[in-house]
C-alpha cells in the first residue's frame, strides 16, 4: 500500500511539474523528446506539450505527438490542429525555398501565426519588399525572408519587434 501511495504521488508531483512548468511559459523545458516518450499513453499530457512545442516553435516535434494522439476525441482534435500547423510550416517552407504552389492547398485557420502566414500567402495577401515578404493582420505585422536554409520569421506588434521565429 506504501509503494503505491508513493507511485501515486510522484505521479502527481510530476504532472504537477509540467503544469506548472506551462503556466510559467517554460514552453521549451515542457517540449523534448523524453517527454513525449515518457507520457506517450496519456493523451492529455501529450496534448500539454503539443502546445507547449507550437508555443516554442519546436515544431519538428510535432509529428512524434500527433503520431500518438488517437485513442480520444481530445486527442484525435488536438492531433488536426498540430498536423495542420505542421503541414501549414513545411508548405510554406517549400513555398519559399523551392517556389512550390501552395494555393491549392486548403487548411482550417488556426491562431497560431504560421496559419495567419500561410493563408496570406496563399491568397495573394501579402507585401513583397524585395526578398521580403511582408504579412499584415491585425495590430501585428510578419516580415518572412529566407537566410541559408532557415526561413525567418520577424513578428512586430505596432511596429515594434517582438520576436524572430526560423525554421527548416
Amino acid at each position: 500500500m506504501r509503494s503505491f501511495l508513493l507511485l501515486v504521488l510522484i505521479f502527481i508531483f510530476v504532472n504537477a511539474s509540467l503544469i506548472d512548468d506551462f503556466n510559467n511559459k517554460k514552453y521549451s523545458k515542457i517540449c523534448i523528446f523524453k517527454n513525449i516518450e515518457k507520457y506517450k499513453k496519456d493523451e492529455k499530457i501529450l496534448s500539454l506539450i503539443g502546445v507547449a512545442c507550437v508555443r516554442s516553435d519546436k515544431l519538428f516535434l510535432l509529428p512524434s505527438v500527433i503520431n500518438r494522439l488517437k485513442h480520444t476525441k481530445e486527442g484525435i482534435n488536438n492531433a488536426i490542429y498540430f498536423l495542420t500547423i505542421y503541414s501549414q510550416k513545411k508548405l510554406l517552407y517549400a513555398y519559399f525555398f523551392y517556389n512550390f504552389n501552395i494555393k491549392t492547398f486548403s487548411f482550417p485557420l488556426t491562431d497560431y501565426f504560421i496559419s495567419i502566414i500561410f493563408d496570406s500567402i496563399k491568397n495573394d495577401n501579402f507585401i513583397k519588399k524585395g526578398n521580403i515578404f511582408v504579412v499584415k493582420w491585425k495590430n501585428k505585422k510578419f516580415e518572412i525572408y529566407k537566410i541559408d536554409d532557415k526561413l525567418i520569421i520577424d513578428e512586430y506588434e505596432k511596429n515594434k519587434f517582438i520576436k524572430r521565429h526560423w525554421f527548416r
